[in-house]
């Protein structure tokens, strides 16, 4: 393959025994031009035989999961309950770059396949492991689904409507987090491997659990509890508004844009009685983050929704600069301008099925102009000639760095202007684990979490909780961007850097002044990295957006939540906790592309595109339908009973699967009724999904008064997944699986003010828990970039100062 040709992974090779639970997190890998290689038992792997299917007959190659998550990888047939399985699988580890699996906890070790024993014959092997509750702690053996695994990483708990049971979200996000994860913990690992002296390859063990509760650092920040002593609960950040038409929007209403939406409420004849002055009335500044959507401002947009079309909705809010997305369902979607002139779907002939299916664009396809798709491979189709050995490690190519060397990413520099959330939690990953992160700061544009109020309405801009969370370990540069001398002091750290990053609109660092052009001129060999809500290719890429917005408009909010409901989707803002680990998995891959080619690279990560991609599954069968897949409530297809009921206490739940017949049997006994086993109303799949109601009512009078804790432990032992639907208390007091999930910073403003600050869920197993640096005050470390990265003189800076250019 010719260097013009070849993808950014290109020679990285990666052996994927994972099941459906990171099956994602190959896929990534495997788009970035990763050799990726389906380590399969003569059935197949799991994820192929997961409904629904093609034409809803069963097969190997027809399960949509399959299909979509497995494609570009190749499928190699390995039986490792015989001794020649593991013999191969142990010949091909020794010329394998990374190895992903999601077996139980010691699982492999016993077949002589554990980390220890192929790290031995190949020190610079990665080993990735993904597993419910992570490879250590007193439920390393519980088992987990999606479903229970958003049970245990609080995500159900503010998903659906407060009168319903919580509620699963849809398209898998356990599943999403976890994978996403796998990839980034991947190439930090490769990146360690390959940049720091004397560093293994090594072994990362990833909790789902814990995976997941990083799309709550929001929603449930732990500061909430700490702080406040509040818990949220459903709907939390998910929203949904009707419009005149039955279309459906969502949006934001800016308080410091009342003379913007009040005149829109005025021609509808809305009694509201406000000024454009009342926005501090309106907007109690002592509210915690989780609550910011209940105020009087967007009851009224509700009304204004209720009295307008969709597209008089939202073209009123954009004219006023508010933050606003239609909620659309696949077919909405499929005669959008937007999706069609991002390019989001293609065409991907099938020849094992015979026909065209509808593939999404990879989340990480802007990486690479358009990365390749090759549908997902036959059982078997591959017997890859691997070489013996590993090659040598590529050599280091990034600027040097004042941080440790042992850190895995130490020698990356990066010139961050993110803010918020989305953009600042991806360089937070990138900080925590060694590189050095510049956060550009500017005081006449503060980062709006700077300004989020304390409890009491108490304001300090070092002290807010997302902003803590979302900056450990970086380093502050305050620089007045609005002057000539300013922007003169960005280009020279252009190229004093690796990455220049950015999470504003499309098109807004060029601007600022800084177009990619430009910037590639004074470092040929400079990164630079977009991510806004909306591409530049769409006719929405001049809007605002937010996270749950861009939920609602990749349509994935149509796809959760019972009959019945409002499309408001899960609590969360989504992208903004999905975005950080495809940002790393990004740039990462991008640094290594510069290796080989000495060129950097402009990526236009767009939010939307990469939450419609996690979608792929669902769209394709969409496609091949043409029927918007029904809401699921909390059932599935491949499991009976899969659903949340009510156990002893206010609002207290337990999430359960059972898998298979044999499950099913297992779980009769548990609960003291063995008859059910053999009950022809139960005792096979097909006969528990024709009977799902019956049986919903069953196990709800079983749980009812129960303690969930207890249920879910009962459960496990019989081999169910089982669990708690948690909230954020039960996982800072009362889970030991966070035990040291959380951490605890003081600024030095206030070193009486204690915050909560959640850790990286990538973690490496053989290493102590990273104890993470706290957030920069606001131009902390002006002096030293100036004066120790570009070398200023003392009196050069000073005038600087005077001047008000730097602060």
């Amino acid at each position: 393959m010719s260097t013009e040709q070849a993808l950014p992974l290109d020679g990285v090779r990666v052996l994927d025994l994972a099941d459906e639970r990171a099956a994602l997190g190959g896929r990534l890998l495997a788009d970035l031009g990763a050799q990726v290689t389906l380590i399969e038992p003569p059935d197949g792997v799991r994820t192929r035989h997961l409904a629904p299917f093609v034409d809803d007959h069963p097969g190997s190659d027809r399960s949509y999961q399959h299909l979509y998550f497995n494609a570009n990888k190749q499928s190699r047939v390995v039986d490792l309950a015989t001794p020649e399985g593991i013999a191969e699988l142990r010949r091909l580890a020794t010329a394998a770059d990374v190895l992903i699996e999601t077996r139980a906890p010691g699982e492999l070790a016993a077949l002589g396949l554990g980390y220890d024993d192929l790290s031995s014959l190949n020190p610079h092997l990665i080993y990735v492991s993904a597993s419910p509750y992570g490879q250590n702690g007193l439920r390393r053996n519980w088992k987990a689904t999606d479903l229970t695994a958003s049970a245990a990483g609080g995500l159900l708990q503010v998903t659906g409507e407060l009168d319903d049971p919580p509620t699963h979200g849809p398209a898998f996000p356990a599943h999403t987090m976890t994978g996403i994860t796998v990839a980034s913990s991947s190439m930090v690992a490769l990146h360690g491997r390959d940049h720091t002296e004397g560093r293994p390859g090594g072994w990362m063990d990833i909790s789902m659990q814990e995976a997941t509760s990083f799309a709550l650092v929001q929603t449930s920040n732990p500061n909430h509890w700490l702080w406040r002593g509040e818990v949220p609960v459903r709907p939390a950040l998910s929203q949904a508004m009707q419009c005149k038409d039955g279309l459906w929007v969502g949006c934001n209403i800016g308080g410091l844009r009342l003379e913007t939406f009040l005149p829109l409420l005025d021609a509808v004849g809305i009694d509201h009685g406000l000024t454009p002055d009342d926005w501090e009335v309106i907007h109690e500044r002592g509210q915690a983050a989780w609550q910011y959507l209940e105020n009087p401002l967007q009851d009224l947009a509700a009304q204004l929704a209720s009295r307008v079309t969709r597209d008089e909705f939202l073209q009123g809010l954009w004219d006023g600069g508010h933050a606003a997305m239609p909620t659309m369902n696949f077919p909405q979607m499929l005669e959008s301008a937007h999706f069609t002139q991002a390019g989001q779907f293609r065409d991907v002939e099938a020849p094992m099925l015979g026909r065209t299916l509808s593939y999404s664009r990879s989340p990480v396809d802007p990486v690479q102009s358009t990365l390749p798709i090759r549908p997902a491979p036959q059982l078997g189709a591959h017997d890859p000639a691997l070489p013996a050995s590993v090659p040598a490690s590529p050599s280091n190519g990034v600027a040097t760095s004042a941080l440790p060397p042992e850190m895995p990413l130490s020698g990356i520099r990066v010139l961050d202007f993110s803010w918020v959330a989305a953009g600042p939690f991806g360089t937070r990953i990138l900080a925590n684990f060694g590189a050095e992160v510049l956060k550009v700061e500017s005081a006449s544009r503060i980062d709006p979490l700077r300004n989020q109020p304390l409890p009491g309405n108490r304001f300090h801009q070092d002290l807010p909780d997302l902003f803590n969370d979302a900056n450990t370990g970086k380093r502050s540069v305050t620089i007045d961007l609005t002057t000539e001398r300013g922007k003169e002091l960005i280009r020279e750290l252009v190229a004093k850097v690796d990455i220049v990053a950015n999470n504003f609109s499309a098109g807004s660092l060029a601007r600022m002044g800084f177009p990619y052009e430009e910037l590639k001129k004074i470092n040929p060999r400079i990164i630079v990295l977009h991510l806004p809500g909306v591409g530049g290719d769409s006719p929405w890429a001049p809007r605002r957006t937010l996270g749950n917005l861009l939920m609602a408009a990749s349509g994935m909010n149509y796809l959760g939540g019972f009959p019945g409901r409002s499309p408001r989707g899960m609590g969360v803002a989504y992208p903004d906790f999905t975005s950080p680990h495809l940002t790393v998995t990004s740039l990462l891959s991008a640094l290594r592309a510069r290796e080989r080619t000495g060129e950097g690279r402009e990526i236009e990560l767009s939010q939307l595109s990469a939450t419609t991609a996690f979608l792929g599954a669902q769209w394709m069968r969409f496609m091949h339908t043409g029927e918007q897949p029904p809401v699921p409530g909390n059932r599935d297809p491949n499991f009976c009973p899969h659903g949340v009921y009510r156990t002893s206490g206010d609002d207290n739940w337990v999430a359960l699967a059972v898998d298979g017949d044999a499950e099913w049997g297992a779980f009769a006994q548990a609960i003291g009724r063995p008859e059910l086993a053999v009950a022809p109303d139960f005792a096979t799949h097909e006969a528990r999904k024709a009977n799902e109601d019956a049986l919903d009512a069953l196990i709800a009078e079983w749980t009812a008064g129960q303690d969930r804790w207890a249920v879910a432990e009962a459960l496990q032992a019989a081999g169910i997944a089982a669990s708690p639907v948690e909230d954020l208390r039960d996982m800072m007091d009362l889970d030991e699986g966070f035990k040291d999930h959380y951490q605890r910073i003081r600024q030095p403003s206030d070193l009486d003010w204690e915050i909560a600050i959640d850790g990286e869920p990538i973690r490496y197993a053989h290493e102590e828990r990273r104890i993470l640096q706290r957030a920069p005050v606001v131009g902390e470390h002006t002096e030293y970039v100036m004066r120790e990265i570009l070398g200023m003189s003392e009196a050069d800076f000073n005038a600087l100062i005077v001047e008000g250019v730097l602060s």
